[in-house]
């Protein structure tokens, strides 16, 4: 039987000097975003997840952020997890269906909570252009 990787779509949503990080129920910190399933299309994947997670609807293709490969050391676990980035230029009602906290954090705020580890990954979203324009529902 053939394995095939795991593949995770996630966004960072960015208003003014913060980025929305969403606190799961076992606690763990976690971009909004899933899995991709059988025969879906990258964008429909991350669109549907956005209208479970957060009531959201995803109007325009955000940018390509990053792709990071992640192969266990034992070769059991193969995951692809692509990240994209949105601008946004006003700040969304979102609601969560999943019961997951929502919160919009500045850079100090996820160094102090040290929500992300890589801090070359944490400069370059805070570093990120704020200039990209999205529509809202």
């Amino acid at each position: 039987m053939k394995k095939y990787p795991n593949v995770t779509l996630k966004i960072i949503f960015k208003y003014k000097d913060k980025i929305l990080i969403l606190r799961r129920k076992n606690k763990t910190f976690d971009f909004p975003g899933g899995r991709l399933e059988w025969k879906e299309s990258i964008l429909g994947a991350l669109k549907r997840e956005l209208r479970e997670e957060l009531g959201y609807s995803l109007e325009k293709e955000p940018k390509l952020f990053n792709i990071w490969n992640y192969i266990s050391k034992n070769g059991k676990r193969h995951s692809v997890m692509v990240y994209f980035f949105q601008t946004l230029n006003r700040k969304p009602k979102f609601s969560s269906f999943e019961r997951a906290q929502i919160l919009w954090l500045t850079k100090k705020d996820f160094i102090a909570m040290d929500i992300i580890k890589d801090k070359k990954f944490l400069n370059k979203i805070f570093q990120l252009e704020t200039t990209q324009k999205t529509l809202l529902r």
